[in-house]
């Protein structure tokens, strides 16, 4: 059997660490043990390291001298700076896709759209809803932005999963409205019903913190 390296068991850390923290199961302001986390993998300390490191590095922790990693704390200031850089960025990547989005991808988004009404559970509808958006800014030619955007995407799903548990009632006839006006080429008003959708959103989730 191969070795694995540091890197990748770092990496596979990461992710469960994150995805704990995206759920609640640690809590924000609860402390991170390194030496329990590297029990739990049956590993040694340094990839533990590397992965509250990565883990800061996306704003999930905050390195403390006296207590250590500790699970970030949540306010209304940092819903509102991500959710500001988030509309910033998905309304310029919308506004330059739809003049070269193709019919197979609108077809593709209407074929997604029909899955988000099904979805019964947050890992379903996050992933289908990270479809659906990534099918209307396809035809954006703006790889960098995107990159960005699904780096802040990690920032914001714990809070995705926080507004799907009270509010998503509602998720499906919004997202249609931004799917008719880009399948009628209406630039304009597709960017403003998605800044309007992002600020409900934004407002909302302020009110359950």
């Amino acid at each position: 059997m191969n070795k694995i390296k540091h890197k990748t068991i770092a990496q596979l850390v990461v992710e469960q660490l994150r995805e704990k923290i995206i759920c609640g199961e640690i809590k924000p302001g609860q402390r991170i043990n390194l030496d329990k986390i590297a029990n739990e993998f049956n590993i040694s300390r340094n990839p533990v390291r590397e992965a509250l490191l990565l883990l800061k590095g996306e704003d999930f922790i905050t390195m403390e001298s006296n207590r250590g990693a500790i699970a970030k704390i949540v306010d209304s200031a940092h819903v509102d700076e991500l959710f500001s850089v988030k509309m910033l960025l998905e309304s310029d990547l919308l506004a330059n896709s739809i003049v070269n989005l193709s019919e197979s991808k609108l077809n593709e988004a209407k074929d997604i759209l029909n899955k988000l009404k099904d979805a019964d559970n947050v890992n379903d509808w996050s992933e289908l809803s990270t479809q659906y958006y990534d099918c209307l800014y396809s035809g954006s030619e703006r790889p960098e932005t995107q990159k960005i955007l699904n780096s802040l995407r990690r920032k914001t799903e714990r809070y995705s999963r926080l507004y799907y548990s009270k509010f998503h009632g509602d998720k499906v006839a919004v997202n249609s409205k931004v799917l008719q006006y880009c399948l009628e080429r209406k630039t304009d008003r597709a960017v403003a019903e998605l800044k309007s959708h992002l600020l409900a959103r934004k407002n909302e989730i302020r009110q359950l913190l």
